[in-house]
C-alpha cells in the first residue's frame, strides 16, 4: 500500500473508529406511576457513563477521553453522594433485602428494577483484578419481572470511599443493548469501569524507589464484544481498554488505550476490501495505540502519541508509534485547553510547558506489557495496567448473581 494512501485515509479510519464509542441513555422517574407504589426519591443519570466520543479529527481519543472520565467519575460521585445525603434511601437500603422498586424508566422509556443495597459484603469479580472483591454497597437495575444475569442492564459496587487506599474501589458494569436499546440495538458488548487507588506502600508504588513519582486513583475501562453496527469500524472493535491515571498529586493526568480492531474489516473496500487498515493479505487483528500526558494546569496541554499495527505473533510491539509497520507517523501531538493545536512535531521541538516525549515515550512503552502492576498484579492483586494482547484478546466481562443482603 504506498504511503500517502495510507497517510490521507487515515483520519476517516480513526474518526470512525472514534465516533461509535457513545451511549446517550439517561434515568429518570417514570411520571405514570401509581400513587400507591412508594418511588425512590433518587435518580440515576447513566448519560455520565458515556464512553469516549470522537471529535472531528484523527485524534479524538484525546479530546474525547477527558470527557470519558470525568463522566465515570461523575457517575460513582452522583450516586454515592445522592444515597449517601437522603437518610431514608441509607435506612431502607440497609435493612435486610435492601431497597427494591419496579418501574424505574430511562428516558428512552424502558423500565427496569432498581435494587439498592447498603452495609453488606458483596463480591464480585473483574478483568482488572484476580479472584474476587468484597465491597460494602451494591446498585442494581434489571429487566422488571427477571432473575437471570442475562436480564442485568448495571451492577454498580462501591466502598464507601474510592479514594481510600484500605479500600477496595469502585466497579461498574453495564450493557449498552439494554441501556439504551432504541440507539444502541446492534451492541453486543459488556463493558466495565474499575476505579481504583493503589497503595504507596506497595513496593511497585513507592515514590522514594520511583524517581519520586507519585502514583493516584486509576480508572480501567474494558469491553469484550462491538459496540455498535452502523458502521464497519463499530462492528469490527470488538475488544479495548482504556487507563486512565491521575498522577503527580492530580497535577498530571494520563491516558492509553489498545483497540482490537477484527482483521477481516471491510475499513477501505475500494482500496483493500476486507484487509484492515494495514493490508496484510493475511488478515491478522489489528491493533490501534494510543498514550496520552495533559498537564492540569495552565492551558491543560497535552502531549500525545499513536500507532497502529498488525502483529503476526503472540505480542504487540512496545514503543512503535507507526502505522503498520511504515515510516509513516502522526508524532507527536499537541493540544491545550482549545483543543487540536498541531501534530507530526519531533520530540526536540514540544514546547517547554508541555509534557515532554520521554514521559510519553514512557507511558506509550507500557502499551503491550503488564505496566506497573506487573504479570501477577500488585498487593492487592489488580492488575490495572495491563494492555497485554493476550489480556485485550481474552476480555470477557462477566455478571455476577444478585447478590442478597
Amino acid at each position: 500500500m504506498k504511503l500517502q494512501n495510507r497517510r490521507s485515509i487515515l483520519p476517516k479510519i480513526v474518526l470512525a473508529l472514534l465516533v461509535f464509542f457513545g451511549i446517550t441513555a439517561g434515568f429518570k422517574f417514570n411520571p405514570g406511576f401509581k400513587k400507591a407504589e412508594n418511588h425512590i426519591p433518587f435518580s440515576l443519570n447513566v448519560s455520565l457513563l458515556r464512553p469516549l466520543h470522537a471529535t472531528a479529527d484523527q485524534w479524538g481519543f484525546v479530546r474525547g477521553s477527558a470527557s470519558w472520565a470525568r463522566g465515570n467519575s461523575l457517575f460513582m460521585d452522583d450516586v454515592i453522594g445522592s444515597i449517601q445525603s437522603n437518610p431514608g434511601i441509607v435506612f431502607l437500603a440497609s435493612q435486610p433485602g435492601g431497597l427494591v422498586q419496579n418501574n424505574f424508566s430511562t428516558t428512552s422509556g424502558t423500565d427496569f428494577t432498581i435494587s439498592i443495597k447498603l452495609g453488606g459484603t458483596f463480591t464480585a469479580s473483574s478483568t482488572a483484578y484476580t479472584g474476587t472483591k468484597d465491597f460494602s454497597n451494591y446498585l442494581e437495575l434489571r429487566n422488571e419481572g427477571t432473575t437471570g444475569t442475562a436480564d442485568i442492564a448495571l451492577q454498580f459496587y462501591w466502598d464507601d470511599n474510592p479514594r481510600d487506599t484500605t479500600q477496595d474501589g469502585a466497579l461498574v458494569r453495564y450493557r449498552l443493548k439494554m441501556l439504551n436499546p432504541s440507539q444502541d440495538s446492534g451492541s453486543l458488548a459488556d463493558i466495565e469501569s474499575y476505579v481504583y487507588s493503589p497503595d504507596l506502600a506497595d513496593a511497585k508504588y513507592v515514590p522514594a524507589t520511583h524517581n519520586n513519582v507519585v502514583q493516584g486513583l486509576v480508572q480501567v475501562y474494558s469491553w469484550d464484544n462491538k459496540l455498535a453496527e452502523d458502521t464497519e469500524i463499530g462492528n469490527n472493535a470488538t475488544k479495548g481498554r482504556v487507563i486512565l491515571e491521575e498522577m503527580d498529586n492530580r497535577t498530571v493526568f494520563c491516558f492509553k488505550t489498545v483497540v482490537r480492531i477484527l482483521g477481516g474489516a471491510n475499513l477501505m473496500p475500494t482500496l483493500y476490501p476486507n484487509e484492515g487498515f494495514c493490508n496484510n493479505a493475511a488478515a491478522n487483528d489489528e491493533y490501534y495505540k494510543l498514550a496520552y500526558s495533559q498537564k492540569l494546569t495552565g492551558d491543560l496541554e497535552v502531549t500525545a502519541k499513536s500507532g497502529w499495527e498488525e502483529p503476526s505473533g503472540a505480542t504487540l510491539s512496545t514503543g512503535d508509534g507507526s502505522l503498520c509497520g511504515t515510516p509513516v507517523s502522526l508524532n507527536y501531538g499537541l493540544f491545550n485547553m482549545n483543543g487540536f493545536v498541531k501534530d507530526f512535531v519531533d520530540a526536540s521541538d514540544i514546547p517547554a510547558n508541555y509534557v515532554q516525549a520521554t514521559r510519553v515515550d514512557g507511558l506509550y512503552a507500557r502499551i503491550g506489557t503488564s505496566g506497573k502492576s506487573g504479570d501477577s498484579g500488585d498487593d492487592k492483586s489488580v492488575l490495572w495496567d495491563d494492555l497485554r494482547k493476550s489480556t485485550i484478546d481474552a476480555l470477557d466481562i462477566v455478571f455476577e448473581a444478585s447478590p442478597t443482603l
